[in-house]
């Protein structure tokens, strides 16, 4: 038997099911169980017949079929491996607790000052976690989470939300906060070691 055909027969035993109505004895029906009944089995006949005309339109057109199927698993994966707030704290620490390993005479001071901040921020309750499905922002909020403070709780004097990006410290997609690793390349190595002739600075002896 063919696709097609095995199709065909798919549609009309669908349809079939379609026409069929839920029986039941007499003494249950116009009740609430034959509605119940009914209601489901029409969810039932929708979704069947949805299913059906989707496999006959990914046969007959299959490359957007592939384009269609690839985007939406593209977005399951990066749904289910966007990093949360726990993420971001953990990636923080590790990187923290990785700078502290490095003698300060060859600690990157842009790497050390960018930790510095976001470890105050987070003592602070001052970083924001948003959650966008497929990615996810830390941003820094002007006052403590949970400060009583009417500045703070007020929602007219709150950072607009086109203005947030102002104040974004991270950016995490796929597993990853961009921002912390990109603080973190060359962790190890003082800008500010060697001056423009290759010798050491003062401020590194």
């Amino acid at each position: 038997m063919g696709v097609k055909s095995m199709l065909s027969s798919m549609k009309e035993l669908s349809l079939k099911l379609i026409r069929h109505k839920v029986t039941f004895p007499e003494k249950l029906k116009g009740g609430r169980i034959e509605k119940i009944g009914n209601y489901f089995h029409n969810i039932y006949s929708d979704y069947k017949v949805v299913a059906i005309e989707t496999a006959e339109s990914m046969r007959e057109k299959p490359l957007k079929a592939s384009a269609y199927i690839t985007f939406l698993s593209a977005i399951g994966f990066l749904i289910k491996s966007n990093p949360n707030e726990n993420s971001f704290t953990y990636s923080l620490m590790e990187s923290a607790n990785r700078l502290a390993l490095v003698g300060q005479a060859i600690r990157s001071p842009k790497t050390e000052k960018h930790l510095r901040e976001l470890v105050s921020n987070m003592r602070d309750s001052k970083l924001v976690h948003i959650n966008l499905g497929v990615c996810s922002f830390m941003y820094e909020d002007n006052y403590t989470q949970g400060l009583g403070l009417y500045v703070a709780q007020c929602g007219k004097l709150k950072t607009p939300w086109l203005e947030i990006y102002k104040n974004i410290v991270d950016v995490g997609i796929n597993g990853y906060w961009i921002y912390l690793e990109d603080a973190m390349k060359d962790y190890d190595v003082n800008e500010n070691e060697w001056d423009e002739t290759g010798n050491m600075t003062a401020s590194s002896r």
